[in-house]
């Protein structure tokens, strides 16, 4: 009888055995793009290695044309003889018109509910996925998927990008009163794709673009121990003679050009009035270069380049939350402060944004010198 019980079993476990699949069959896709064309439909573009040794190719690019990405998948699906899998997808890419014109959390959605696709995957935004995938000008990046995940888990892993996966773009589109960013990648004739600025976005709909540089500033507010990358100010030399801080040679031009390394950073927003927040931050630096050279020898030269440093970052941050409030993205998470506390617990992200674009947003950043490293 207990023969006859294992038999029976070893049968039962083999029928639920998965479907076998072959690896010369497979076509796994490494980065997926979509571009929305003219009558309201989305091209999307789909990059696939291949292990078949018939093939001459280690990589085949298919196009199809659907209105959502369930049918481009199956269009796909009828262009290759491979089975397309998408385990080992890295990387999503959207035009600036689709993200501008119909938002991306439709397509994000489905994405998020296909078990076979990991929320660590990267998403970002470009003039034209097809272009970039299709993209092989370049011998050293034969294939332009693996090449953009490269791209992107370097900036993130440098904690230079914000945002830039499934999960982390969801969690901060879903939570009332912060806006997500994603990274742009530029894709011009005869260079490599690069990572070119970031999108800001309302709600899933992109709005604007900044620099790399200035997500310095968002950082200060959501992300206590990323890295905030070097940081070079250009300062008019009048502006130090009216500081009183003394170059050690004559200046050949009108412009002070200076690199600091910051090293740990703080920032608090605090709701002072009805009508005004406070942005308040202090960045503990390192001086690694200065053109022409500045002279630091006493505590008191110190601390008048840490006023006019201060005051040249303060400058840029009131710059960039005015952008900010033009376009009412709130990627520093403002409203999320705001609703935070008791008395406005219950405001809608409708009610928040009308209420951050009357805001008054008094910023100060402070800079604390540290090391003066090669400047002396």
């Amino acid at each position: 009888m207990k023969k006859w019980l294992i038999l029976f079993c070893s049968l039962l476990c083999t029928a639920c055995m998965p479907p076998e699949k072959i690896l010369e069959r497979q076509g796994i896709s490494t980065i997926i793009g979509y571009d929305l064309l003219d009558d309201g439909t989305y091209l999307g573009t789909i990059s696939l290695l291949q292990f078949d040794r018939k093939e001459e190719k280690t990589s085949e690019i298919i196009s199809a044309v659907g209105t959502t990405s369930k049918q481009i998948r199956q269009i796909l699906e009828q262009k290759t003889s491979h089975d397309i899998t998408s385990g080992q997808l890295r990387t999503l890419l959207f035009n600036k018109d689709m993200t501008e014109t119909k938002g991306i959390s439709n397509f994000l959605d489905t994405m998020q509910r296909d078990t076979s696709i990991g929320s660590l995957i990267f998403l970002a935004i470009t003039d034209n996925a097809e272009d970039i995938i299709k993209n092989r000008n370049y011998e050293e990046y034969p294939e332009m998927g693996s090449y953009i995940y490269q791209l992107l888990d370097k900036q993130e892993r440098k904690e230079m990008l914000i945002n830039s996966n499934l999960h982390d773009f969801f969690s901060t589109l879903y939570e009332i009163g912060i806006d997500p960013t994603l990274p742009i990648i530029s894709n011009e004739e005869g260079v490599a794709p690069y990572i070119n600025s970031v999108a800001l976005f309302k709600n899933d709909k992109m709005v604007g673009s900044i620099s790399l540089k200035k997500t310095m500033f968002i950082k200060l507010f959501t992300h206590r121990k990323a890295s905030l990358g070097d940081i070079t100010l250009n300062i008019p030399v009048e502006t130090f003679k009216q500081k009183g801080v003394s170059l050690a040679e004559k200046p050949k031009e009108d412009k002070f050009n200076i690199t600091i390394h910051p090293i740990k950073h703080r920032g608090s927003i605090e709701l002072s009035t009805e009508d005004e927040v406070k942005l308040n931050a202090t960045i503990s630096v390192s001086t690694i270069e200065g053109q022409p050279a500045v002279t630091l020898k006493n505590k008191e030269s110190i601390k008048k380049l840490e006023q006019l440093l201060g005051e040249e970052l303060n400058k840029e941050f009131g710059d960039f939350l005015e952008e900010l409030r033009k376009l009412n993205s709130d990627p520093i998470g403002i409203g999320r402060k705001i609703k935070s506390l008791r008395k406005y617990s219950k405001l809608n992200d409708k009610d928040l944004r009308e209420k951050y674009s009357t805001l008054k947003l008094k910023s100060t950043i402070k800079v604390e010198i540290k090391r003066t490293g090669a400047i002396d």
